[in-house]
């Protein structure tokens, strides 16, 4: 239960920890309405909008800060309060455990698995399901798209938010839809930094300069464009694709830019003038769904409608290994910090971390339940993201291919995923034209 909730549930005579879970639950049943009286009923629909309710218009806070002794010394002792005798102090233990939140989570964790009562151990337990709903919610959902979120990018900096897409979706029918914006989102407070307009079709993905003052977009309206951020103005159009500028990738030293396109080509543009100055040949075997430079700039990967993936040495323009273990088309790519590992996304369902020396599958991350169209490696590399058809956002563990936590809350498919260069958030871009930012483990 969210803070303010609980808060309010403690405040409201005859309103328990247990009333609340039991009320929430009923919301889901709307054959359970009747049980309820109206104003029984509104107290209930209150708090479970309170308590699921991401932060609009608030600064975020650190999820990662140590807690103060004095928070711990007061976790401690609440805990200690869920074995008493007095019914309503262990409720009201209950409710300020789960109002401090994420400082209370290890010691709740640690009660429910080797408290020497059993009764606490249980009810422990039971608390700890609450906890962990509440720390791996949405901390902010941004719904101002009207159409598909295709795109989202954290700026190098932390400061802020890309997210652009468009066109809808309805049963296998498409459209084109009308909302082609890109928005740069305030990463404080959540706030609407600038929205740039200027491509006519669908954004399809975005890639920050270095310095985070600028960034680059691909549409499917066969362009690319670079923009500066602090103006909100449009720097530069990258032409030459005939068809859908499907990825888009900069290199760290700002000087290269990179696009693919479904004409099966990519193209190496100057990020300074904008203009082309190479071509990669042969194209590839079909459309081209990502495209992704090493840290050194030195190297692409390219992927699209085959299993295989190529890699290119840009120095020479040829192509230098193929990665071969998707069974379907690989459609998502990104890179390590470090250049020695490659994550892709397929149509396979499945997810694969590659040795780029050995040129072969170091991890396969299974277990989607549908296609994996958006993939992102923590900058330390230690860990993967990735989001799927099935709606649901995963976190991997690159070494081990340990599944660490499943975000759900997605309505629609997941179109691109990221992780914050600090490694405190994730967020994800969704058919249901929302924008989500989720809660890092530490």
């Amino acid at each position: 239960m969210g803070s303010l909730a609980a808060s309010l549930a403690d405040e409201l005579p005859g309103v328990t920890l247990a009333d609340y879970h039991e009320g929430a639950s009923s919301l889901s049943h709307p054959s359970m309405f009747p049980v309820f009286s109206v104003s029984n009923y509104r107290l209930l629909l209150i708090l479970f909008l309170l308590t699921f309710s991401p932060l609009r218009g608030q600064e975020l806070e650190d999820p990662n800060q140590p807690s103060s002794p004095e928070v711990l010394a007061e976790v401690e002792r609440l805990v200690d309060d869920l074995s008493g005798e007095s019914y309503d102090a262990r409720e009201a233990a209950g409710r300020r455990l789960v109002n401090i939140g994420e400082a209370a989570w290890e010691r709740v964790f640690e009660a429910s698995q080797s408290a020497s009562d059993l009764e606490l151990r249980y009810r422990a337990s039971e608390l700890l399901k609450t906890l962990e709903k509440k720390k791996y919610s949405p901390i902010r959902i941004w719904e101002e798209h009207r159409d598909i979120v295709w795109a989202v990018a954290f700026s190098p900096d932390g400061r802020f938010l890309a997210s652009g897409g468009g066109g809808q979706e309805l049963n296998g029918n498409w459209t084109e839809g009308a909302d082609f914006s890109l928005r740069i989102w305030n990463m404080k407070d959540g706030s609407l930094h600038k929205k740039l307009d200027g491509h006519k079709n669908a954004v399809t993905s975005i890639a920050w300069f270095a310095d985070s003052s600028r960034l680059v977009s691909s549409s499917s309206d066969n362009t690319a464009k670079i923009w500066d951020v602090a103006a909100g103005t449009e720097t530069a159009t990258l032409l030459g694709h005939s068809d859908r500028v499907s990825g888009v990738a900069v290199s760290e030293d700002g000087s290269l830019i990179i696009t693919g396109s479904w004409d099966k080509t990519c193209i190496l543009y100057d990020a300074k003038t904008g203009k082309a100055v190479k071509q990669l040949d042969p194209p590839h075997y079909g459309r081209i769904w990502s495209v992704a430079l090493s840290p050194d700039g030195k190297t692409a990967a390219v992927a699209g409608d085959h299993p295989h993936i190529r890699l290119w040495d840009l120095e020479k323009l040829t192509v230098k290994k193929e990665l071969q273990g998707h069974s379907q088309a690989a459609v998502a790519l990104a890179f390590s910090a470090k250049g020695d590992r490659l994550l892709s996304g397929g149509w396979d369902n499945s997810a694969i971390v590659w040795d780029l020396e050995k040129g072969m599958p170091a991890k396969v991350l299974p277990g989607h339940g549908g296609r994996v169209e958006g993939v992102a490696i923590s900058a330390d590399g230690k860990r993967a993201l990735t989001g799927s058809l099935d709606k649901k956002v995963r976190l991997w563990n690159v070494e081990t291919g340990e599944l660490l936590q499943t975000y759900d809350g997605h309505t629609g498919s997941i179109g691109k995923v990221a992780m914050s260069k600090n490694g405190k958030y994730a967020v994800s871009g969704s058919w249901d034209h929302s924008v989500r930012l989720w809660p890092l483990p530490k």
